[in-house]
């Protein structure tokens, strides 16, 4: 037996808690970004997938808060760069920490002890002890919600790659298991990934038995 709960019939508060607690895990975008003086902002989002291979691109939504767009969010629609900064479990504490709601001129990679690095094609820096980095361009950005409740779901090409020399091989395969990457879940819950476990796509032709097609 299932519940079946409408979204309409539910408040936003309703809604969110759903939302979050149903589509997981979601891999974390830990966001570098510069205002138009180039301060520079640091926060994780959870609303982030990879969204093309061939025209290498992924998605990040960010949303308001009191009313305002949030920093991160305000940035990239200011200037249209970001990065993005894999996270780890030995940087979850850190991570964690810079989703506070810091004021305005907080610098929030100063508080967690990391460590600033140039990118190679846009202006936000990248996070040294993270080890993968993704330069991005944004590409589109669509406005979801209504005041206060409003998002930008930003689209962006990806530029430039920096991965961690021990975590790819001479073909361009990410060792999974050695990244250990987390992901966020439900409320304050994460996962882990230190046990991936593989499955091939099989041929149909071994999974169908032979005979006429059934419609």
């Amino acid at each position: 037996m299932h519940v079946a709960l409408d979204p309409t019939r539910l408040t936003p508060e309703q809604r969110h808690k759903l939302t979050i607690g149903t589509i997981v895990p979601r891999p974390i975008a830990w966001t570098t970004s510069v205002d138009a003086d180039g301060r520079v902002n640091l926060a994780p989002f959870s609303y982030f997938m990879g969204c093309h291979s061939y025209v290498p691109a992924l998605a990040i939504s960010i949303g308001s808060r009191g009313g305002q767009p949030k920093d991160t969010r305000a940035n990239i629609e200011a200037t249209g760069e970001l990065v993005v900064n894999m996270v780890t479990e030995d940087l979850a504490e850190r991570m964690n920490l810079t989703a506070a709601d810091f004021p305005p001129g907080i610098d929030e990679l100063a508080v967690a002890g990391l460590t600033p690095l140039p990118s190679a094609v846009v202006r936000p820096p990248r996070i040294a002890e993270s080890p993968i980095h993704i330069e991005c361009r944004v590409m589109h950005t669509l406005h979801l919600g209504e005041p206060p409740r409003v998002s930008a779901l930003f689209v962006a090409r990806i530029v430039m790659w920096h991965i961690r020399a021990d975590l790819v091989d001479a073909e361009l395969k990410v060792d999974q298991a050695a990244l250990g990457a987390i992901a966020r879940m439900g409320g304050p819950m994460y996962s882990r990934t230190r046990d991936p476990f593989t499955m091939k796509i099989p041929d149909w032709r071994s999974v169908v038995p032979p005979g006429p097609p059934t419609s």
